[in-house]
């Protein structure tokens, strides 16, 4: 079968076949970065780029263990978020009204002017160039998450080892990213709130948060097309010539017993596809609650262009913690 007839042959193919979409566009956004390799949030990462969230510092490397500025810090925060102009009456109309050290023609002054306008608490001496600490860049995703919406959310309380310091207001805006599972502990419950937050790290909490967006609303900006739709993140491999293996993960399960299944794959215009997927309840046994995360394979000829989406009415797992667990 030549590679022409299997294009058109696929548009054809069933869930039976086990033959499904994965785009190049998305293949290309994962080696968009050559130091990315082995770091924990590559794949968000490569997400947030394919949705034109963020930028690397060159085109080629991204500097994941680089301390983020709060230039960077903001933009991706307004960016990531989809923040909005917000305009109020007595509010600053550009950036080095309300910002001392903010020039109006840098590249993050239009995100410093709309992260005030939207609530941000930042200081008008703010330095775009210093380093944010993860405790005020946690701090800020909060703000910035209270400016899409008052959102559900579990009041688990999270004893932070080395929180002891922390004002209320970031202890508060900790507590509530702990129990959105958009931030984690590490070993013996520490958050090292005064270290500062790394690009990688940055960013992998701002996929998380427009992953818990979407789920709450539907969309962060009025387009559900991005490849993290619905909390949904893509991986792709080479599978063979003309061919993409595409591994969709949904995560924030509440445990290891929940599973995920495609359930079929819309070819539109374009040769953009769109694959949904179904989460799977548990099966008879007992489960260690913990928060897991679920992958379905998929594959389909290379030029296609994927998302992915929960199947209209499927079942949708209680959320983790939640009483009806």
């Amino acid at each position: 079968m030549n590679r022409q007839t299997f294009m058109h042959s696929a548009k054809k193919m069933t869930i039976a076949c086990g033959i499904l979409a994965a785009s190049v566009s998305f293949g290309a956004s994962a080696f968009a970065f050559s130091d990315l390799k082995g770091d924990p949030a590559e794949t968000k990462i490569n997400a947030l780029h394919e949705a034109g969230v963020i930028n690397g510092v060159t085109s080629q490397l991204f500097a994941p263990k680089s301390k983020m500025t709060y230039g960077q810090a903001i933009q991706l925060l307004v960016h990531g978020l989809a923040l909005e102009q917000n305009p109020a009456a007595g509010s600053p109309s550009k950036a080095s009204d309300y910002f001392a050290k903010i020039d109006d023609k840098s590249w993050y002054a239009s995100s410093f002017l709309i992260a005030v306008q939207n609530g941000l608490s930042l200081d008008k001496a703010t330095d775009p160039n210093t380093a944010v600490t993860r405790a005020n860049f946690a701090q800020l995703l909060d703000e910035a998450l209270k400016a899409k919406g008052d959102f559900p959310v579990t009041k688990m309380y999270f004893n932070i080892a080395d929180g002891g310091k922390l004002s209320a207001e970031v202890g508060s805006s900790l507590q509530t990213l702990l129990n959105m599972r958009i931030l984690s502990l590490e070993t013996g419950g520490k958050f090292r709130p005064n270290d500062a937050v790394t690009r990688s790290e940055a960013a992998a909490w701002v996929h998380d948060a427009r992953a818990y967006v979407q789920r709450m609303l539907g969309t962060v900006d009025g387009d559900d097309s991005s490849s993290t739709s619905q909390g949904a993140d893509i991986k792709v491999e080479k599978a063979a010539d003309g061919v993409n293996k595409v591994s969709v993960t949904v995560g924030n399960l509440p445990n290891p017993g929940y599973g995920l299944t495609i359930a079929r794959i819309d070819f539109g215009d374009g040769k953009k596809a769109v694959i949904y997927y179904e989460i799977t309840k548990p099966g008879p046994g007992m489960y260690p609650q913990v928060i897991s995360k679920a992958t379905a394979v998929a594959y389909l000829p290379e030029g296609y262009t994927a998302s992915a989406k929960p199947l209209p009415g499927s079942y949708t797992p209680p959320e983790p913690d939640s009483p009806q667990y």
